[in-house]
């Protein structure tokens, strides 16, 4: 496996590729999606694959989340970190895997980028039966999997949350002991209970489906599911979580999908990241990197399919994840 100064020497070399704020923002003004398709090929985004209009943008993004994660894969200087960084690719393309196993169906359409195990390994595996080469989170989640299905008791929300669930297990389990990724994981947990709590506001049917690894105590949990808004804001007015909260509970009282929410719950992990730019130790610098590459393949997705759908450009600058300034942006 790499080592640290060699993964940090290659994410550095990276970051011009990147689109940066500057960019986005010209894709953002073109009159036309397609305009803003030839933005995307000033960085050779998607390598270059050829589509015939905007609308197959799509193409472009999974090549480049191709890239993303074989670059992971080549370059990681921890395995614990290539697992956290991949996990979540894995157990989509099992899940999809395990569903079609049962549903004689295609799962090709449904599947993703690699992650840690390319497709053709979850292929074979999973249609023997035989989970022994998957870390244990997995095996345990595809093992469940096949008694929700043949018992009967499977549907497409128990599924779905039997597979989240063990993923964020993992995640789990690779950000312990490792500074860096035990705050962010922390983060991102906590902003899956809140959505999960807000949503359902139902305490039982919260429980099966919030996720280890988070902060929030099982009691504050069930404060969200059972109370109401003014009481959430001041049981929470001093909280860590204030922010996340706050804003899940605004998007409630203006009808809105937790929008803001779950803009703010994505980037939070750039906003820590980038509060210690100046700090290079262990892998910080690859890391970084990686987070920067996400908020850029998801802030091309919104402004691509926004431009298609023709949304307004202040929505569609509304809606922006946290993302790279450019090269200064990474300094300062």
């Amino acid at each position: 496996m790499p080592n640290q100064i060699f993964a940090n020497a290659r994410a550095a070399a990276l970051f011009s590729s990147l689109l940066g704020a500057d960019r986005l923002g010209r894709m953002i003004d073109c009159a036309s999606a397609d305009e803003a398709l030839k933005i995307l090929a000033e960085v050779n985004f998607g390598d270059g694959i050829p589509v015939s209009s905007a609308a197959d943008f799509e193409i472009l993004v999974e090549a480049e989340e191709k890239k993303y994660t074989a670059f992971v894969r080549e370059t990681c200087p921890s395995e614990r970190l290539m697992r956290f960084l991949l996990a979540g690719y894995d157990y989509h393309n099992a899940e999809a895997i395990s569903r079609a196993k049962y549903l004689k169906s295609d799962f090709t359409p449904m599947l993703g980028a690699e992650g840690e195990y390319s497709v053709s390994l979850l292929e074979e595996k999973i249609f023997a039966d035989d989970y022994t080469r998957f870390s244990p989170e997995l095996s345990a989640a595809l093992s469940g999997a096949d008694e929700l299905f043949v018992s009967g008791k499977a549907d497409g929300k128990s599924i779905s949350s039997l597979f989240r669930r063990a993923l964020y297990k993992e995640m789990k389990t690779c950000a312990e002991r490792k500074k860096p990724l035990k705050k962010l994981f922390s983060e991102k947990a906590d902003a899956a209970n809140i959505a999960v709590a807000l949503r359902s506001r139902n305490f039982a049917l919260a429980s099966e489906m919030t996720v280890d690894g988070g902060t929030l105590s099982e009691e504050e949990i069930r404060f969200l599911c059972e109370e109401a808004a003014e009481s959430i804001r001041e049981k929470f007015r001093y909280s860590p979580q204030k922010d996340l909260i706050f804003s899940a509970l605004d998007d409630f009282s203006e009808g809105k999908p937790l929008t803001d929410f779950e803009k703010k719950s994505d980037g939070f992990a750039l906003v820590i990241l980038k509060k210690e730019r100046y700090n290079d130790e262990g892998y910080k610098p690859f890391l970084r990197y990686c987070y920067y590459k996400l908020a850029e393949l998801a802030n091309v997705k919104i402004i691509m399919s926004c431009l298609v759908n023709g949304v307004e450009k202040n929505i569609i600058r509304a809606r922006l994840r946290e993302t790279y300034e450019g090269q200064n942006g990474y300094y300062r």
